[in-house]
């Protein structure tokens, strides 16, 4: 495969791998929007039942429901909290851009062998296949605790709403 070919390749990977970190964080809304919408049911079932309807099964499904849905919200933050560490230099990152001059970073590009930007079409490859394991890890916790919460927070609306 010629070198110009590799480098189209490579960009094409890198753009995958973008698209990636952000269909992760769409999944985050989702697991917050849900979860947010269930925390305040069963906040507002608590606080309008009355104290009779408070039993300790209704204490226990309403708490348990809050912890549980609570870190599905915890995970979905870890995932949209931007991952800003990347190579000593890039002619790709943003990070290693803005610290340059314009015209610098001009010069640095123009210079640059295809073989170089190659290489750090690879390497922001690679970090970016990291970032995207780490925020579908924190997405696949947040819904597996939103799942889970599911099954109390409706035994707590159906204690509180007796």
């Amino acid at each position: 495969m010629a070198s110009e070919d590799r480098l189209r390749f490579a960009q094409w990977i890198l753009e995958r791998n973008l698209s990636w970190i952000a269909a992760a964080e769409v999944k985050t809304a989702v697991i917050v929007g849900v979860n947010t919408g269930m925390l305040g049911a069963v906040v507002a079932s608590f606080s309008a039942a009355a104290p009779a309807t408070r039993t300790a099964c209704a204490y226990f499904f309403t708490i348990t429901s809050v912890v549980l849905l609570g870190l599905g919200v915890f995970c979905a933050s870890m995932c949209v909290l931007p991952r800003l560490a990347g190579p000593r230099s890039s002619f790709i990152f943003f990070g290693r851009i803005a610290v340059s001059s314009e015209k610098d970073y001009e010069m640095s590009f123009y210079k640059a062998t295809n073989t170089e930007l190659l290489d750090d079409c690879l390497a922001q490859i690679h970090g970016n296949a990291e970032i995207a394991r780490d925020k579908f890890g924190w997405v696949s916790w947040g819904m597996t605790w939103s799942f889970l919460g599911v099954i109390p927070w409706v035994a707590a609306l159906a204690c509180l709403n007796l």
